[in-house]
């Protein structure tokens, strides 16, 4: 009966000790999260087979955009993570492309100053992903999922001949 008894309170005291440490592990893991937000594109393109110099100066320009983006997204607020919410269910509804943008515009009511912040946002993104793509030859470019696109928002026209 001792030994039970020693047991459990030997456990006991282990688990009151391993609680607070664990709390503090879960702490340091959500507030490492305010990052670059370009870092993701940073681990594509390393993933994608760059060359150093290439990466590096991907790391330079994540460097000099993520601020200014973190900065403009600030703007947005919770609206932010409603939109992804608002986005997971209509793409899970099987909307796509300018369907799918619509329910999420639906969903989520902007005011000017977030549909200002979120243009912002979106427009820094754009001329990262064009840096990013011009360092990239077409085939890195295509596995980092980073595409120059025009920007303009117009699809290009064929020309019948």
């Amino acid at each position: 009966m001792k030994n039970v008894l020693k047991s459990m309170t030997l456990l006991a005291l282990a688990v009151a000790i391993a609680a607070p440490m664990s709390a503090q592990e879960k702490k340091k893991k959500k507030g490492e999260k305010g990052g670059n937000p370009l870092a993701a594109v940073v681990k594509k393109v390393k993933d994608a087979g760059a060359e150093e110099a290439t990466v590096e100066k991907v790391e330079a320009l994540a460097k000099e955009y993520g601020p200014k983006l973190a900065e403009a997204r600030k703007g947005l607020g919770d609206a932010q993570k409603e939109m992804a919410e608002a986005r997971k269910a209509a793409a899970a509804d099987g909307k796509k492309g300018k369907e799918l943008q619509a329910a999420v515009e639906a969903a989520v009511k902007l005011t000017d100053e977030q549909k200002a912040a979120l243009a912002s946002s979106q427009e820094l993104q754009k001329k990262f992903n064009a840096a990013v793509a011009a360092l990239l030859t077409p085939e890195q470019a295509k596995a980092a999922g980073v595409a120059a696109g025009r920007g303009d928002g117009k699809k290009k026209k064929k020309n019948d001949q």
